[in-house]
């Protein structure tokens, strides 16, 4: 083999190695190459037959998971590709439709918002459900921030830790649900686990690669509104007015930019990226920017014994008034409700001929104040409504982000089946958000209000790793022996109050005789762990997989108070491919049958949230007392993976249970205080709660040619029931020694609805307040007041998740013409709009005005007037017949390509591809007013409830990628 000097290796574009004949040569390359910002290394992905629902693994920690054959479990992996095609400003979005058993919600904040993604049903109460997602194996911290949890809050929202990250860097993505995750993983994957492997360069050529995506918003789904009477239950108008709610909102954007490059030999390879997203909402001056660099190196010394990767990525955002819904400081409650919000018909003097909008004049000059103020005659209405024009240029919030990651990683082939590996993984994102709320906005001080918050979260990640692969005669073993150490960091300040000088925003402007507001906050924990994954097999065909975790957990907070705990979290599997037993033959019917059992436990430790929410009423105790133990999932799986006419067609079905115990709740309990007739809600914390989840999945796919067509289609079906077992274990009165039982507790609730915890009931359940009925179930009319009666009590009106969700993938190739769509289809479930309540309650909404037009409501044969009825029932005060069936099927995607055949002509041009894109197309089914699959909290709670939601999107536009 040619020896190559340091002078050869620095001239060419990259850095390499080859074996060389001193170890003065060696020392001298192996320092050039890791001099270089390093992160987690990456085994080759090793060939694997797609159509078996393989998950290739992308670190030599799983190498277990490299072959479907081998594996007591089925995972599903996503192509980096089909992210491509339609791209949204989070890439979550992209997989809706595509995964069966997730629960996938986009937030109603808009462009660059936060995606709600659950998998396999809910496994805590006071812990988030949300998935873990890895970067190339390294567990990513959550950077979620707190969602709104009641009717008034939605303001100042914020994008999660994955809404910053492209599609563009994606290679694939997989998916883990049971054992996999727990032993990888640990307490923090008890949710499942996302695996996002990034792309890295081969060798080859230098390639380029440009692209640009470009979509247009408007909203999707929006209330019907009534445009013949007029407002506040005025006279019927002799010509319908201009006035429509959409008129308020803009036509949003997304605008994406992405530049690759890569190049490599056999001994080295680079990958350089730039990807920008500038987007605006369809809410006036919201706006979302966003900057991602990096750059990846992967490189093969000592006759490829040892390999190296370097990964460094840095991501700059800038946000800008996210608003999901509430009451407070959410222009959409006076939009919607007062139509001289968008009429170009107010005198500002009395008697004055001239007459301005509200947008036009949002603010006037106050001589009090010596400046300009809001102009907003017509109050708050008890809905704390402000002219919404003053509030999306008057009340902003801001927050820039700036993340960085990096890491080391190395692995060492000690022999044919035996190899040592390990890397360090750095992690810091740090957020800077402000709020400035202007002298004269509602609930503000006189000269005005600011707030500036800081958050830091850095999070050190180490790993060392045994990995073997051995096969003797027709046995074979693959095992892996590791240790990991997750250290994070979290620090937080909020500062701010009355201002001292008129809208001077500063935090040295603050009033010195006014109310002011500092809190600091430190955390900090550490998991260190010691895992196993051994798997023996048998000819191929028999296979005994085990794994096991144990995890030592400590955790620390701003006055040295600190906790420990530890978790050991133990799995088996079994699997069995009966086909390896038949002779080959390629024509058969069955070309390929897995059976599989696995069992599995996840602890989910506690003790993080308790540091977190010490201020709340019943934690202090239990933070000195320790006595929360982790939450624990047992979870059993059986599976079938099968492929027909040589894997033209597949399919996968899995079936499993899960049972979480020792789950901590809060909540309130009515109690009979002071009387039966006035209960009094009292906060209760404790713990003992049990939730079991019983489900299947199934993924069909189709992987064929018909005549010239390729086709590749994919359908999921999944189904999930939540059942509460137990809120508590039974108690006994210290006094009476009587049994305490509790099987019910409130979450949280609203007027005219409530969400509860209830023994046989499950997260999600949704009670409302009804119309008093007789013994027949008929509506009581007054014959007084003929008028209905609200009733007092609550009944179950459904549960805000579906029943079961269908999606239908679709990819069409044809002469250089590609055709792609999803289709999203969720069943069951319900969803509350009080929006529509107070629509109906102001006499706004259309259905106000087709009982206008009819004379009035018909009620169990009486005839009520319209206006009686409406603000009987809406305004919140029955949530009975604001209950919406939330079946929804839309066309989630749609691509249609074209390859320009450049290349034929210019031959360094390799591919130009042109498309028209389209994302929540068209509500194919939809009865509800609203968007069902979106909402306003990325949480476990206030799920299925409306309350002036920011509208969904639908997203049309075109994209054009080149490549060089």
């Amino acid at each position: 083999m040619k020896e190559h000097n340091v002078k050869d290796l620095t001239n060419r574009y990259y850095l390499h190695t080859m074996c060389v004949s001193s170890a003065k040569k060696i020392g001298i390359v192996l320092l050039l190459s890791t001099t270089l910002p390093v992160s987690m290394l990456h085994a080759e992905n090793e060939s694997a037959n797609p159509t078996h629902l393989i998950q290739s693994s992308t670190t030599d920690k799983t190498n277990l998971l490299q072959d479907t054959v081998k594996s007591s479990y089925i995972s599903q992996q996503i192509d980096g590709a089909d992210l491509m095609k339609v791209k949204d400003a989070n890439f979550v979005n992209s997989l809706i439709g595509r995964l069966a058993g997730a629960t996938i919600n986009s937030s109603a904040s808009g462009v660059g918002g936060s995606v709600r993604m659950v998998l396999r049903g809910y496994r805590s109460i006071l812990k988030s459900n949300n998935v873990l997602f890895t970067l190339d194996g390294v567990p990513l911290p959550r950077l979620e921030s707190r969602q709104p949890y009641n009717i008034y809050t939605g303001s100042g929202q914020t994008g999660d830790g994955m809404a910053t990250f492209c599609p563009d860097d994606i290679e694939s993505i997989s998916v883990l649900s049971t054992a996999a995750a727990s032993a990888l993983y640990g307490s923090r994957s008890a949710s499942g686990v996302v695996m996002i492997n990034t792309k890295k360069a081969h060798a080859g050529k230098l390639r380029i690669e440009l692209g640009n995506s470009t979509t247009f918003s408007s909203p999707m789904v929006m209330p019907e509104f009534q445009q013949t009477y007029d407002w506040r239950w005025g006279e019927k108008m002799s010509h319908p007015q201009s006035w429509d709610p959409a008129d308020f909102f803009r036509t949003g954007h997304s605008i994406n930019n992405s530049l690759a490059l890569s190049i490599g030999n056999e001994y080295n390879q680079t990958r350089v990226s730039a990807v920008t997203m500038n987007g605006a909402g369809i809410i006036p001056n919201n706006d979302v920017d966003r900057y991602n660099f990096s750059l990846r190196n992967t490189s093969s010394l000592l006759c490829h014994r040892l390999k190296l990767d370097v990964n460094l990525r840095y991501i700059h955002t800038a946000e800008q008034n996210m608003q999901s819904q509430g009451m407070y400081g959410n222009p959409l409650v006076p939009v919607y409700l007062l139509p001289d919000v968008l009429l170009e018909r107010i005198p500002v003097h009395p008697g004055s001929s001239n007459k301005y909008s509200y947008k036009d004049l949002f603010e006037v000059y106050n001589p009090e104040l010596d400046g300009n103020a809001q102009y907003w005659p017509l109050g708050d209405m008890g809905l704390g409504m402000q002219n919404p024009y003053w509030t999306i240029n008057r009340n902003m919030h801001n927050r820039k982000k700036k993340r960085l990651i990096g890491g080391i990683g190395a692995k060492f082939d000690l022999t044919s089946w035996l190899n040592v590996s390990g890397r360090v993984h750095y992690d810091r994102d740090k957020e800077i958000g402000t709020q400035k709320l202007y002298a004269s906005t509602l609930f503000v001080d006189r000269l005005g209000t600011y707030y500036e918050n800081e958050n830091k979260n850095t999070q050190i990640y180490s790993e060392f790793l045994f990995n073997a692969r051995k096969t003797v005669g027709d046995f074979s073993v693959d095992a892996t022996l590791g240790s990991s150490l997750c250290d994070t960091k979290f620090d937080y300040s909020n500062n701010g109050g009355a201002l001292g000088t008129l809208n001077q925003f500063e935090l040295s402007a603050l009033s010195k005789e006014g109310v002011c507001y500092s809190m600091q906050r430190d955390y900090h924990d550490r998991a260190t762990s010691l895992f196993m994954l051994a798997q023996l097999g048998y000819k191929n065909s028999l296979f005994l997989d085990l794994g096991g975790r144990m995890e030592w957990l400590k955790f620390w907070d701003d006055d040295d108070s600190n906790s420990s705990t530890d978790v050991l979290y133990p799995s088996i599997g079994a699997s069995v491919v009966p086909t390896e037993w038949l002779s080959d033959n390629p024509n058969r019917f069955l070309s390929f049958l897995k059976l599989n059992y696995t069992y599995s436990e996840t602890g989910n430790s506690f003790t993080d949230y308790i540091f977190l929410n010490k201020e709340r009423m019943g934690l202090e105790p239990r933070l000195v007392d320790n006595d929360l133990k982790p939450e624990r999932t047992n979870s059993h799986e059986i599976g079938l993976n099968a492929g027909f006419l040589n894997d033209k067609i597949s399919l996968a079905f899995t079936m499993y249970k899960t049972s979480t115990s020792d789950l901590p709740f809060e909540g309130y309990v009515s109690v009979p205080y002071p009387s039966a007739s006035s209960p009094t809600d009292f906060y209760l914390m404790d713990t003992g709660c049990r939730i079991d989840n019983k489900g299947f999945e199934l993924v069909l796919g189709t992987n064929m040619n018909i005549g010239q067509v390729k086709w590749n289609g994919r359908l999921t079906y999944s189904i999930n029931k939540n059942e509460i077992k137990q809120l508590r274990e039974v108690q006994k009165n210290s006094i009476t020694g009587e049994d305490v039982v509790l099987d019910e507790v409130k979450i949280s609730g609203g007027s005219g609805w409530q969400i509860l915890l209830k023994k046989g009931g499950s997260i999600g359940d949704i009670y409302v307040t009804d119309l008093q009925r007789d013994a027949q179930g008929n509506v009581v009319v007054d014959k007084v007041s003929q008028n209905v009666i609200p009733a007092r009590e609550y009944v179950y009106a459904g549960n805000a998740d579906p029943k079961y969700t269908m999606g239908l993938a679709n990819s069409f190739a044809w002469k250089g013409f590609e055709l792609d769509f999803v289709i999203h289809a969720r069943f069951g479930g319900v969803g509350l709009s009080m929006t529509q309540a107070i629509m109906d309650q102001f006499g706004v909404s259309q259905a106000t005005a087709v009982a206008r037009d009819n004379g009035g409501v018909w009620v169990s044969g009486e005839n009520i007037p319209a206006k009686n009825y409406y603000q009987t029932v809406g305004g919140a005060r029955t949530g009975a017949l604001y209950t919406y069936d939330a079946t929804n099927i839309r066309l989630a995607e749609l691509s249609l390509a074209y390859h320009i055949p450049v290349n034929r002509w210019v031959k360094w041009i390799q591919d130009v591809r042109v498309a028209l894109v389209g994302r929540n197309l068209l509500m194919l089914y939809n009865k509800a007013p609203f968007d069902p699959e979106s909402t306003s909290s990325t949480g476990t709670w206030y799920q299925g409830v409306d309350f002036f939601r920011q509208p969904s999107y639908r997203n049309m536009g075109f994209s054009v990628n080149l490549t060089f």
